[in-house]
């Protein structure tokens, strides 16, 4: 029997579920272990089910539980979590790495309305892990909401701002609002010393896509190669406004980046748009959800993804060693 509880970091399992097994297995790969699979597949009639394997024991272990919680249809990536969590009941520690954690409708904007942020911040904080760990949250406020469960947040977005810089970009542009005060810390990182060029944005949120009903960007254009850094991506649309107006603006070359990367109904259309009328250089992610086949058929040179397994590699091995991440960690 193993008593070892994880001290000297051998006594740690890498286990997930159906939602990025390639990036799992890469993680895994770098910090020599076999990930264990919980099979997740739901019931012929739809209903939950979950599986460990028979010969697998978490028994006086620290189990490193690894998801990625998309859109998928409400609530189910959270289930599978809240499932596979209590498979893992046995291990000594078990630790939530969150490679993408969705929380869009964060905000209260119409009476009646229950921020997605809230329930699923108390559905995590029930399965009582030993520290909860992000990776670009929407608001990085939100790790408040997880008190008291140890939590911590990393930033893949410094991956982005290292690709820019062997990119040459020269300048930034945000998005929205919330991208605008992004752009000033990730001036801070790229040292373009270039003034950014500043957004803004309105959404009617009571429509079911919340449709933007005003967007500006303000500024000079500086440079030929300007960046719009974003901490997400899903339906493309406010990107899509964005680089329309940095071309009436002047710009030549236009290059998004953004840690998430997890399309909704017209994304693809939009980024096909952008390519085919030349007006979006190249789109940047990160592999924190998985990416279908349809968007790496643009090939690298126009949507290039960022592999991010040497990073969550890194933080999972001071999780299990009991050392400090702080040197991993970016108020970005």
């Amino acid at each position: 029997m193993n008593n070892n509880n994880g001290q000297n970091g051998n006594g740690f399992e890498i286990v997930s579920g159906r939602t990025n097994p390639e990036l799992v297995t890469k993680i895994a790969r770098n910090l020599g272990k076999k990930p264990i699979f919980i099979d997740t597949k739901p019931w012929g009639n739809g209903y939950p089910r979950c599986v460990r394997p028979d010969d697998v024991t978490f028994l006086h272990k620290k189990v490193l539980l690894i998801t990625s919680l998309k859109y998928d249809g409400i609530g189910s990536p959270v289930e599978e979590l809240e499932l596979m969590a209590d498979a893992c009941a046995s291990a000594s520690e078990i630790h939530l790495i969150l490679t993408w954690f969705c929380t869009k409708d964060d905000v209260s904007h119409n009476p009646g309305h229950v921020p997605t942020i809230t329930w699923i911040a108390r559905r995590l904080v029930n399965l009582k892990p030993k520290s909860v760990n992000f990776f670009d949250l929407h608001q990085s406020s939100h790790v408040e909401f997880f008190y008291p469960i140890r939590r911590r947040r990393f930033y893949f977005l410094r991956l982005l701002i290292e690709d820019a810089c062997q990119t040459g970009i020269g300048q930034i542009a945000a998005t929205d609002d919330g991208s605008t005060k992004r752009a000033r810390k990730v001036e801070q990182f790229l040292r373009t010393g270039k003034p950014y060029i500043i957004a803004t944005k309105e959404h009617d949120h009571k429509s079911e896509n919340s449709q933007v009903n005003f967007h500006q960007l303000y500024g000079e254009i500086l440079s030929d190669k300007i960046c719009l850094f974003d901490d997400m991506a899903l339906s493309l649309n406010t990107i899509k406004k964005a680089v329309i107006s940095l071309k009436k603006m002047g710009a030549k070359e236009i290059y998004a980046a953004t840690p998430h990367f997890d399309p909704t109904s017209g994304a693809y259309a939009n980024l096909k748009e952008l390519f085919d009328k030349g007006l979006l250089t190249r789109f940047t992610t990160t592999n924190s959800n998985a990416i279908e086949q349809k968007y790496l058929d643009f090939g690298p040179d126009k949507f290039k993804v960022l592999d991010v397994s040497g990073f969550v590699s890194d933080v999972i091995k001071s999780i299990t060693h009991g050392e400090s991440t702080s040197v991993y960690f970016d108020d970005i």
